[in-house]
């Protein structure tokens, strides 16, 4: 005899389970992540992500399931609808690309009211229950994947105890500590890393190597989109994304550089990237072999772009449009242009696959509706026809990245009526990452030098190309720039410069003389001022200005005139200084300058601008005065030049004068 399950709800709990409910009630008729149409299912498409044909997932299941890659069990009631509805709201909040750290953490969240005998109910959330989530996730994934899950989780307990969902005593953290990187260039572990993330000499070679010999449409594909990312640090979604006329030749103040269009990503804006002069030829090359091998691919874009529910015929199956019914030979021409024995039965399979209903003929022969035959083909078309997977402005027929169907295939016949849009998963397979299919180096004999396979990642490029940016003397910001990224302080994650390399440039800059020309510090032309001396001129504090030194105390008072040197009578100048000398004629041309913008503005009648004119003009007479000692060759070198200047006016007690009241005599009366 079976019995119902009875649910207890505890007092405590009744309020805020009414104001979850309002809330799912609320979440289930959203727009965000199409929630109205797709509320009462347990998997979710939510698109496409940039780069790639699959679509996008959110799977409710529960972390058991999730563990074994399954989609059952789902999370059980009544935390399924709460789920369903906080990724929807969190999503409206604070949008993220990808569910899969949130619904982790939910699932996360769930095991911990199971393992604490909440029965799955989101109001019985507390501490323990938050703290027993983050160990949970500890246990499931790496360090830096669980510090993000637990973020998550803090996340949704602030949401939750905002909307009065649970109550907790005070704020609560998940505690865990950012799990620490490489910071260091010579420890065991920063040369580990460094390995990890950058492509191995061996494997630069056989990139060239595949790139120069590469043939068959597959290769030349590969080849060509990893050279352009050899070419600049990008991602490889941005290199999928490149428009067929991407090649900028520049003008200007770039007249004789070779550009490419890329496509951002990351909050990083589409641009125009500048290649290195040395690349430039390469870019060329690559993207001439990409345009001519998607070539047969563009054309089926082009057609479909302009006759989307038409079925696109080669030349020597043109004369089968008349027909009302095609044979299975009929239909393999149609296919891959081949009426072979082994074609013509792979026909009748694929007819079979796309639940074709079939037509009898004389004898024994069976054919199809030509119309169903083309309704089937029209509808291999990509889902986001006439437009790239997660580029909705980048239509298919203007794409780099498109090939047939099938071609990319090593073993299998190209489809000449379909294409597709090639992928991430159709790159970085080739690139030695998957164990069951033979690598692209692999194909033309490269391997590493010890022997062992060449594995490749796309971001591998990328980590490289920042090095090599880093050790050529990049600013951040112009690593920052040519890498397409919003935050220069991710520069750091891509910086794997050695120690070696980083002391190589002062080395051979110590080799080749770079000290010769400093004057030697014994040299008898220097004069050096002992302490005892400088003490006996009465002087309590000394330092050095941009063109000589200062006798002002900063411990007395702070300087009045901060960085206007040439107009304070505290300094002096040493003739023989050549470097300061150097910086005084620098300071010459920019007066000039700044006195010349004054003058435009006074006559503009700008407000101040008078001042300014006045200012500037006589520090230029101080300037050329003392540039005219200086230079003057009967002043013999280590003479000690000061201008007579009088000191800035200060507030002394012979000009402070006391404050006069008036009062208001409307006030008085």
């Amino acid at each position: 005899m079976s019995a119902s399950v009875l649910h207890f709800t505890p007092r405590a709990e009744l309020e805020p389970l009414a104001n979850i409910e309002a809330f799912i009630e609320l979440c289930r008729d959203s727009k965000v992540l199409s929630a109205d149409v797709q509320f009462d299912k347990n998997i979710w498409e939510i698109g496409f992500l940039k780069g790639q044909n699959k679509v996008v997932r959110v799977i409710y299941s529960t972390l058991e399931a999730a563990n074994v890659l399954d989609s059952e069990p789902a999370l059980p009631a009544p935390f399924l609808n709460f789920a369903k509805a906080t990724i929807i709201y969190l999503q409206d909040k604070r949008p993220v690309t990808t569910q899969s750290v949130r619904i982790a953490a939910l699932r996360c969240l769930e095991a911990a009211l199971r393992h604490e005998t909440k029965g799955s109910r989101p109001t019985a959330v507390d501490h323990v229950v938050l703290d027993t989530a983050v160990a949970i996730a500890k246990k499931q994934v790496s360090p830096s994947v669980a510090y993000r899950i637990a973020g998550q989780i803090e996340y949704i307990a602030e949401f939750m105890a905002a909307k009065q969902f649970i109550s907790l005593r005070q704020r609560w953290t998940h505690g865990m500590k950012k799990p620490q990187e490489v910071g260091s260039r010579i420890s065991i572990e920063a040369l580990t890393a460094r390995k990890e993330k950058l492509p191995s000499p061996a494997t630069l070679r056989a990139l060239a190597g595949v790139f120069q010999h590469a043939t068959e449409p597959a290769d030349v594909m590969t080849s060509s989109m990893t050279g352009l990312m050899v070419c600049a640090p990008e991602r490889i979604n941005e290199v999928l994304r490149l428009n067929r006329n991407c090649l900028v030749e520049g003008d200007g103040e770039f007249k004789g550089k070779l550009g490419l269009r890329w496509s951002g990503s990351k909050g990083f804006e589409n641009t125009t990237k500048w290649l290195p002069s040395v690349m430039a030829d390469v870019a060329r090359e690559a993207v001439a072999n990409l345009v001519k091998v998607s070539g047969p691919a563009h054309e089926l874009a082009a057609w479909y772009t302009v006759n989307p529910a038409k079925l696109f015929l080669h030349e020597g199956a043109l004369h089968l449009r008349s027909q009302r019914i095609l044979t299975a030979k009929d239909v393999a021409l149609v296919l891959w242009g081949n009426v072979n024995t082994h074609a013509i039965s792979k026909a009748h399979q694929w007819a079979q696959s796309c639940n074709l209903k079939k037509q009898f003929l004389d004898g024994r022969r069976i054919g199809y509706l030509f119309e169903d035959v083309e309704r089937a083909i029209v509808n291999m078309l990509p889902p986001t026809f006439p437009f790239m997977p997660g580029s909705p402005d980048l239509r298919c027929v203007d794409a780099l990245a498109v090939m047939r169907k099938k071609e990319m295939h090593a073993k299998r016949a190209p489809y000449l009526c379909m294409f597709v849009c090639v992928d991430y998963e159709a790159l970085t397979s080739r690139f030695g990452v998957r164990e069951e299919r033979k690598s692209i180096f692999e194909k033309f004999g490269y391997t590493e030098d010890d022997g062992s396979p060449i594995e490749l990642t796309s971001h591998m490029l990328r980590h490289y190309l920042n090095t090599l940016a880093q050790m050529g003397g990049l600013s951040s910001t112009e690593i920052a720039i040519f890498s397409g990224r919003k935050d220069v302080r991710q520069n750091r994650y891509y910086d794997h410069v050695s120690s070696e390399e980083v002391q190589a440039p002062i080395s051979e800059a110590l080799k080749s003389g770079f000290t010769s020309e400093l004057e030697p510090v014994n040299a008898s032309a220097r004069v050096l001022v002992l302490r005892s001396e400088f003490r006996g001129l009465r002087l309590t504090a000394g330092h050095t200005t941009e063109y000589g030194w200062c006798r002002h105390s900063m411990a007395g008072e702070p300087c009045q005139i901060t960085r206007d040197c040439v107009n304070c009578h505290e300094q002096e100048c040493i003739k023989g200084e050549a470097h300061k000398e150097a910086n005084l004629r620098t300071l010459k041309s920019e007066i000039e300058y700044l006195l010349m913008q004054a003058k435009a503005a006074l006559g503009d009648e700008e407000y101040g601008a008078d001042v300014w004119v006045k200012h500037q003009t006589l520090t230029l007479e101080r300037a050329t005065m003392l540039l005219s000692i200086l230079e003057n060759p009967e002043v013999p070198a280590g003479a000690r030049i000061r201008l007579d200047i009088s000191p800035p006016s200060l507030i002394t007690a012979e000009n402070v004068r006391p404050i006069q009241l008036q009062r208001d005599p409307k006030r008085l009366a």
